[in-house]
């Protein structure tokens, strides 16, 4: 993909066999979701597929399946590309293994409080270096995610400054355990859906998690203070077709495609956004006491993962991708 924008495929219409077609006029493609059509992912999903529906003048018709009833988070893009499905939504940045940049880049936003921010960098990063897409073989990216930021709720008191870390057991993302450590807490990397039990028994202190995992995980249950402490998440391909499908595609299909891309992924985060809002708001009704963190903490806090985000960047040198120069643009001042 040249850039986001969209631009002309060249050639004519295309082979279609295999595409399960109807008629000449018809193309009846599968979607695959991990997640289910109330979850704001699966909302925009529904959103778009109606969508690519009504741009083509009816002339594709995609059937969802969700809940991971064809794919699964942790191997969905493998699986899109195996063919499991037409089209999924995909998440490299948790893949077992590969997607090398896709996995690793997300670490180097550590800081960055705005998620569009991250957005519009991330999506600059992947139209200036190639090798983004092209360790998506097999995939066409139809879509993007970014994490809105995370932040730390803690049972008992909040967080104001690096000393209150000092001996809390957190449940933590594996990006942040270093730096968690480096100011005497422990990062517990238990799954997120363990979570609310270890915070109802003391087990643990606290979690980093967003706004929305107050009412969507009940945290606002079992926890009391939510500081704003920024975790970034990075952004990601979250959308995608099977090559081969998309190979066999008329143009003028894959271009109603294309100029889409920049509407799911806008739509998906605004939907993703306003589960934030609701979830902020439900731990305010049950009385989770919000405080916002001073910068030079901030600062200071996010210093800790410079060290580690450079050694991931050197890796990715060493197998021949441009680790420290994306890296060195994701820490460049913006204006």
């Amino acid at each position: 993909m040249a850039n986001l924008t969209g631009t002309a495929l060249a050639g004519g219409i295309c082979t279609i066999l295999g595409l399960g077609m109807a008629n000449a006029q018809e193309f009846r493609l599968t979607y695959a979701s991990p997640y289910g059509p109330t979850h704001p992912y699966g909302e925009a999903d529904q959103a778009w597929i109606d969508r690519i529906h009504e741009q083509t003048d009816g002339r594709v018709e995609i059937t969802p399946f969700w809940g991971r009833s064809l794919i699964t988070s942790r191997e969905g893009i493998d699986e899109l590309a195996a063919g499991v499905a037409d089209l999924a939504y995909i998440a490299p940045i948790y893949a077992s293994s590969g997607y090398e940049l896709s996995r690793n880049t997300p670490s180097f936003f550590y800081g960055y409080e705005d998620a569009l921010e991250v957005l519009d960098v991330y999506l600059e990063l992947w139209n200036d270096f190639p090798q983004f897409e092209e360790e998506m073989d097999g995939v066409k990216v139809l879509g993007f995610n970014v994490g809105t930021p995370m932040h730390l709720m803690l049972r008992d008191r909040p967080f104001q400054q690096l000393g209150d870390l000092q001996g809390l057991r957190i449940r933590s993302a594996v990006d942040y355990v270093s730096a968690l450590a480096g100011f005497g807490a422990e990062g517990v990397t238990m799954p997120m859906t363990d979570t609310y039990p270890a915070l109802e028994r003391g087990v643990v202190d606290g979690v980093i998690a967003p706004y929305e995992a107050l009412r969507s995980l009940s945290f606002a249950e079992v926890i009391n203070y939510y500081s704003e402490l920024p975790h970034s998440r990075g952004a990601y391909p979250s959308r995608g077709m099977n090559g081969a499908v998309w190979s066999r595609l008329p143009a003028d299909i894959q271009q109603v495609f294309e100029d889409n891309i920049l509407w799911l992924t806008t739509t998906t985060y605004e939907l993703a956004q306003a589960s934030e809002d609701a979830g902020r708001a439900y731990g305010e009704e049950l009385g989770v006491a919000f405080n916002t963190v001073e910068d030079s903490v901030i600062t200071e806090y996010s210093a800790a993962f410079a060290e580690p985000a450079r050694a991931t960047a050197r890796r990715l040198d060493a197998l021949g991708l441009p680790g420290t120069e994306i890296l060195d643009r994701v820490r460049a001042p913006r204006d």
